[in-house]
């Protein structure tokens, strides 16, 4: 319903916001209305329908006053102190306006209201000013502190709001910047390996640029998403790993053992590369002798459990493995994406590196189609 959307309640266009005013203090007379009509004994000759004119005529000369107080709080009060964090001068000029309003709705019952009753032939009334100011004030503070309560809920809303968004944006720049250092990064290394072949004019230099530009279309296009399927991360651990294989030929020994179910299983681009890079580039480059690595990929359920193992030189220590772009961001990468839904373990042993990944995947396709929609700036093309 209209009244009821989103521009209704928070737009700052005039015709919402005069129509938010006018429908709260047509409901406020009609409330009061039915209040000062109540009488537990009708007068003897007076119709039921001539106490209902009279409580909702009360009802209107009262709503100005209201009006005045409800104002002045929520447009002065509220934004120039309250605020502001100046709590004394919010302190006096509350004051200031519950007095004043009070004075002003003694005067009103007194003078407008008994007038208006002596003319329709009503006995009128004309309280001592203490009783007639605590009365004023009620009625006053009710409205007014009701009306406040609504404009501080609705700036409680939007600042969360505001902060939600900048939140928002903030892991959207930071999620940028990881993704746009890992690509760089990986092509880096990848490029390296292809260099070292045409320098020894290897046979493998063409395989090496077919498989490039199969990885190269996979980072520009799949990669486009927030998450993409656990089989084609799969296909490009391997080909990656038959890139690497290519250069150091046999002295490097791979086994890859992949097992569970991983039909309909999604993870975000690219997380895992980083781990086998890291082998490569700090395990396998730096040994003489014969190196070797060993990675083991199950699939439980929506639980994926990755345990990489690769051989080490004895001076190779653990700063040169951990401290490399490709890690730091993918540990960054999960954090921002699978917050508390991961656990990951690197350990030094004396003549290997172990690192142990726990993460729970999702494999509902519809969600993860929401959340490319929702993440869409998140995961943009790098430049």
């Amino acid at each position: 319903m209209y009244i009821f959307n989103y521009d209704f309640v928070f737009s700052n266009q005039w015709r919402y916001r005069l129509a938010r005013h006018i429908l709260f203090w047509i409901a406020f007379i009609l409330f009061c209305t039915v209040i000062y009509s109540y009488m537990p004994v009708i007068p003897e000759g007076v119709s039921y329908w001539k106490i209902v004119l009279m409580a909702f005529t009360n009802a209107i000369i009262f709503t100005f006053n209201h009006i005045a107080l409800s104002y002045s709080i929520i447009y002065w009060l509220i934004p120039s102190y309250l605020l502001k964090g100046k709590y004394i001068h919010l302190a006096i000029g509350l004051c200031l306006c519950i007095l004043g309003s009070g004075f002003f709705s003694f005067f009103l019952s007194s003078y407008i209201v008994n007038g208006y009753l002596a003319i329709l032939g009503w006995p009128t009334h004309r309280f001592p000013l203490s009783i007639g100011l605590m009365a004023g004030l009620r009625g006053g503070i009710t409205i007014a502190g009701f009306a406040a309560a609504i404009k501080l809920s609705k700036y409680w809303y939007l600042k969360q709001s505001a902060f939600q968004q900048v939140e928002k944006e903030k892991l959207t720049a930071e999620l940028q910047l990881l993704k746009a250092q890992l690509h760089p990064h990986f092509l880096f290394n990848t490029l390296n390996n292809l260099y070292a072949l045409t320098l020894t004019k290897s046979d493998y230099a063409p395989e090496v640029v077919v498989k490039l530009s199969g990885l190269l279309r996979y980072m520009l296009y799949d990669c486009n998403v927030a998450e993409v399927s656990l089989e084609k991360e799969i296909q490009i651990i391997q080909n990656y790993v038959e890139l690497e294989q290519m250069r150091y030929g046999e002295h490097v020994d791979v086994s890859l053992n992949f097992t569970g179910d991983i039909t309909g299983k999604m993870i975000a681009p690219l997380l895992l590369m980083p781990f086998l890079e890291n082998a490569f580039k700090h395990g396998v480059s730096e040994q003489i002798d014969q190196a070797w690595i060993s990675l083991d990929l199950s699939v439980d359920k929506n639980q994926m459990r990755l345990k990489l193992i690769n051989s080490k030189s004895e001076e190779n220590q653990v700063s040169s493995y951990t401290g490399g772009i490709g890690l730091q961001n993918v540990k960054k990468r999960m954090e921002l994406i699978y917050p508390k839904q991961y656990d990951l373990k690197i350990v030094e042993q004396d003549e290997i590196f172990v690192v142990i990944l726990n993460l729970e995947l999702q494999n509902d396709i519809t969600k993860q189609t929401e959340n490319s929609q929702q993440y869409k700036t998140i995961q943009t093309q790098w430049a």
